[in-house]
């Protein structure tokens, strides 16, 4: 189905949803003995949904179904939340007024409110609040008649002009795309993280670092092939096209075939991602690799988490070199016998002689949700 926009007309969301600010509540100050209640914020992935935290006593939480935007933050990150949910302050609460807004039609929406919102708003520092229940207007498309011509609804419940949104096109369209919800049959965290006893690993005891070198949008576009080359940008996980890995190998560049990290040395400065059918890098790019016999998605996942906690370190301009990211520190849980750390006499790993948990590392990234996807 293809989209003809030339002919859609303005809709205020205020006429199509219900809307509402949300719960305003503080996840910090909130209990997560038993967690089982969504809590959403205004981060941009996870569907917005920050945690789990626990029932609040006296109060429900909003239900299944309805859409969340964020005011703040991440900008208009619009989403459908499946599960009942408590939200933080700056989140906006949308419910559908008529039956026929079905969830693809939501998506349709939702995808629409969040590109208004970075074309319109997010540039020149608008605030969302004041609009969303107000002017905030995307366009849709409308329902013809047989010749064509607009149908118009005399109560004008949708528009004042008449117009009725096209559901039945917006539902088709979404469908038609082809995708598939992706399940997980693990809906909370199976195994419990306590950090208490966590030991401190030098990275050049753990990694090894690569340099990149070359590697231009260019030469991409003029040798495609099937290997991901990497640079320093965060957009796309880093990756700026597709080239041919004979090419690659050839000029000498900096290229791996196996799972791998890699952290951006300029631009985005310490940006570490994750490239599970290995990757070329750029000069403005390194790829970190663990020994072969713990190289697996689960623990690269794991560590690739711990390196972005240390990005700040290079904020200002900072950039990441190989002296100064080896002699980095992350904490990893180690190896145990009878609650006593198991000593690796060769200090391989450390000085203390401790030993990383792959197996835990690893276990913990399947237990998440949707880690059995892996």
């Amino acid at each position: 189905m293809n989209l003809n926009v030339s002919e859609w007309k303005t809709f205020y969301l205020k006429d199509l949803y219900d809307i509402r600010m949300g719960d305003k509540l503080d996840k910090d100050k909130m209990s997560q003995d038993c967690p089982s209640v969504n809590f959403v914020s205004r981060i941009s992935h996870n569907n917005g949904v920050d945690s789990k935290v626990d029932l609040i006593e006296g109060k429900q939480p909003n239900k299944a179904g309805l859409l969340t935007v964020s005011l703040g933050g991440n900008l208009g990150a619009c989403y459908i939340q499946k599960e009942p949910f408590y939200t933080a302050q700056n989140v906006s609460i949308m419910e559908p007024r008529v039956p026929q807004m079905t969830f693809y039609v939501n998506q349709f929406i939702c995808t629409l409110v969040a590109f208004e919102c970075q074309t319109k708003f997010y540039p020149f520092g608008r605030e969302l609040n004041i609009h969303i229940d107000t002017d905030f207007a995307i366009n849709l498309p409308i329902v013809k008649d047989s010749l064509g011509k607009p149908f118009f609804d005399p109560q004008k419940q949708f528009s004042k002009e008449g117009y009725i949104p096209d559901w039945e096109f917006m539902n088709n369209y979404i469908s038609s795309l082809g995708s598939q919800e992706f399940k997980t049959e693990n809906r909370y965290a199976r195994i419990k993280l306590n950090i208490n006893n966590w030991k401190e690993f030098n990275l050049s005891k753990i990694l090894s670092i690569r340099n990149g070198k070359g590697i231009t949008t260019k030469e991409v576009e003029s040798n495609p092939g099937n290997l991901k080359a990497v640079q320093s940008g965060e957009k796309n996980n880093g990756v700026i096209g597709l080239i041919d890995v004979n090419y690659c190998i050839n000029n000498g560049y900096t290229v791996c075939l196996d799972p791998c990290l890699t952290v951006a040395r300029t631009g985005s400065a310490g940006f570490v991602s994750f490239q599970k059918d290995g990757c070329v890098v750029g000069d403005s790019a390194k790829i970190l690799q663990l020994e072969n016999e713990h190289a697996s998605i689960g623990c690269y996942l794991f560590i690739q988490t711990l390196l972005k906690m240390n990005r700040f370190k290079y904020d200002y301009g900072r950039k990441v070199t190989e002296e100064k990211y080896l002699n980095e520190t992350i904490i990893l849980p180690i190896k145990v016998d009878n609650n006593s750390p198991i000593i690796d006499p060769d200090h391989k790993y450390s000085e203390q002689g401790f030993i990383p948990d792959w197996s835990f590392m690893e276990n913990y990234i399947k237990a998440l949700p949707y880690g059995d996807k892996i």
